[in-house]
């Protein structure tokens, strides 16, 4: 039995729980980038890429080491863009198809300062398209008479961003969460009986 709507973490991400569409908004992308962010360079910053010099200006190119599922470019946009970075231009859409070598996307900008957003780029890029990139391996194989849905059984604090990745791969969402709908399984039948249980959720 399906709630209505379910908003999550105070206007950042809208979950549909008829499981059609999880929308990421700007706010949600720019809050889990900074964590990021602030996770690889606190307390001193890139201590590393400051020996650069600062007004080094280089473009770097971003392409796919494997055919994929390329997913996550929101947030590679946002944390390429933070400061003065600039992406120069994003080549492909989210969820799309790449061939191996494909061009993805290029950067240009101070080389001390891609090179810090570098690693947390990738992270998120290459985390979301492994993640939608195996669904619709999935997918395909299962065909049109068989969806290919996702659980709860997620890493804590990523639900949203590895269940996006899930539809991008066009796979199917399951439960976002326990506030969902009755999912009735062996665990709550050894507390009680099944059709008691089932007579209750109806009622609701």
């Amino acid at each position: 039995i399906n709630k209505a709507r379910l908003s999550v973490e105070k206007m950042v991400a809208i979950v549909d729980t008829s499981c059609a569409k999880i929308k990421l908004s700007e706010n949600f992308i720019k809050d889990r980038v900074k964590l990021a962010l602030t996770e690889d360079l606190y307390p001193h910053g890139d201590i590393t890429s400051s020996l650069l010099k600062k007004d080094k200006v280089i473009t770097a190119k971003l392409i796919s080491n494997q055919k994929e599922v390329v997913a996550g470019l929101l947030f590679e946009k946002q944390t390429f863009t933070q400061d003065e970075k600039k992406l120069k231009k994003v080549k492909k859409k989210d969820g799309s198809l790449v061939r191996k070598n494909s061009l993805i996307a290029t950067i240009k900008g101070r080389a001390n300062s891609i090179l810090i957003a570098e690693r947390v780029a990738l992270n998120f890029l290459s985390h979301i398209s492994g993640i939608a990139t195996k669904t619709n391996q999935f997918v395909k194989l299962a065909g049109k008479k068989c969806k290919i849905c996702c659980t709860r059984k997620t890493i804590p604090n990523l639900r949203v961003i590895q269940k996006y990745a899930v539809k991008l791969g066009g796979g199917t969402n399951h439960r976002f969460n326990l506030s969902d709908e009755f999912l009735i399984k062996d665990n709550h039948g050894a507390s009680s009986a099944i059709t008691e249980l089932l007579s209750l959720s109806t009622k609701n």
